[in-house]
C-alpha cells in the first residue's frame, strides 16, 4: 500500500513539475487538475464575472459592455473555421474558450505579453482577442471591423494548428514560431493582405524567428513586421505548391524528425530559399531614414 502511495506522489509530483514548465510563457499560477485539464486561479477570475454565450464549440466570455461585438465575433469565427478546413482538409470540434478582453491592462497582465492584443493558451484551453475602438467595430466602420475580425481568425487558428499536430504526436515547439504566425496570418487576412501589404524597411532570416525570445525580439520593433513577413511566406509556399502543402509540410515534419527536413521533403527548398524571396519583396521606406 505505501509503495502504491509512493508512486502515485511521485507521478502527481511529475505533472506539476510538466505543467509548470508549460506555464512559463503565459507566467500562469497552476492551481488544480480537472478531468486532466489544467485549470489556473487567473482563468477563473478572468471568466467569474463574464457572459457566457455558445458558438458551436467554442464558449465565448464576454463583459456586458461588449455584447454588441458578439455578430462580428460570430461572424470571423464562422469563417476562421471555413478557412481552416480547406486549409487543413478537416475540422476540429475540441471545446474551447474565447474570451474578449475589456481593456489592454486586462490582457498584457494574463498573458504576461506587452502591446498584446491576442493570445493563445493552450494550458488554459482559450484564447482571447481585446476590440481596439469598440464604437467603430460596433459601428461597422471597415478597416476597423476587418481588424477585429483578422484578429479572431488568427486566434483561432492557433487552436486548430495545435489541434491538427497533436494528431500526429508533435507539438508547437516542433515548428519554427514563423511557420505557425505565418499560417494564422495567412487565415487571419483571409489570404489577402499578404499580396498587397509591403513590408517593414527592415527583414530578418527566418532562422532568427524560430523561438518565442526570438519572435519577441523583433515583433514591437517597428523596423519589422515579421508577422506580414511571415505570412508571406506563407503566401509564397500555398501559391507554388498548392493549398495542400502545409498539411504536408506538417506530416513530413513528423516523418524525417524536424521542420527543415520536413520542409526540404514536402518542397525541395529551404530556409535560405525563403530567405532570398523575401529579400526580393517591395518594402515600405522609413521617412525618418531616408531624410538622413
Amino acid at each position: 500500500m505505501l509503495k502504491k502511495l509512493f508512486y502515485i506522489v511521485l507521478l502527481l509530483i511529475t505533472l506539476l513539475l510538466v505543467a509548470s514548465v508549460t506555464a512559463t510563457k503565459f507566467k500562469e499560477n497552476i492551481t488544480s487538475f480537472i478531468f486532466g485539464k489544467i485549470v489556473t486561479k487567473e482563468k477563473e477570475d478572468l471568466i467569474k464575472d463574464r457572459k457566457k454565450i455558445e458558438f458551436k464549440h467554442l464558449s465565448i466570455y464576454y463583459s456586458d459592455s461588449d455584447s454588441k461585438l458578439l455578430p462580428a465575433t460570430k461572424d470571423s469565427l464562422a469563417r476562421a473555421m471555413e478557412l481552416n478546413n480547406s486549409l487543413f482538409g478537416s475540422s476540429y470540434t475540441q471545446p474551447y474558450d474565447l474570451i474578449i478582453f475589456s481593456s489592454k491592462s486586462e490582457i498584457e497582465s494574463f498573458s504576461g505579453l506587452d502591446y498584446a492584443i491576442g493570445i493563445n493558451s493552450p494550458i488554459n484551453n482559450l484564447f482571447g482577442v481585446l476590440p481596439e475602438n469598440k464604437e467603430g467595430i460596433i459601428e461597422d466602420i471597415p478597416p476597423l471591423v476587418w481588424n477585429y475580425k483578422s484578429n479572431i481568425m488568427h486566434e483561432y487558428t492557433h487552436y486548430v494548428f495545435t489541434q491538427k499536430i497533436s494528431e500526429i504526436g508533435l507539438i508547437n515547439e516542433d515548428f519554427p514560431l514563423w511557420f505557425s504566425e505565418g499560417v494564422a496570418e495567412y487565415i487571419g487576412s483571409d489570404g489577402e493582405s499578404g499580396f498587397v501589404l509591403e513590408l517593414g524597411p527592415k527583414i530578418v532570416s527566418f532562422n532568427e524567428l524560430t523561438t518565442n525570445e526570438q519572435w519577441n525580439k523583433y515583433r514591437t520593433d517597428i523596423q519589422y513586421d515579421v508577422y506580414l513577413q511571415s505570412e508571406k511566406a506563407i503566401h509564397f509556399l500555398i501559391n507554388d505548391y498548392g493549398i495542400g502543402i502545409i498539411k504536408k509540410i506538417i506530416v513530413e515534419t513528423s516523418s524525417k524528425g524536424g521542420f527543415e527536413e520536413g520542409l526540404q521533403s514536402a518542397t525541395n527548398i529551404n530556409i535560405k530559399k525563403l530567405d532570398g524571396f523575401i529579400k526580393t519583396l517591395p518594402k515600405r521606406v522609413d521617412t525618418n531614414e531616408s531624410d538622413r
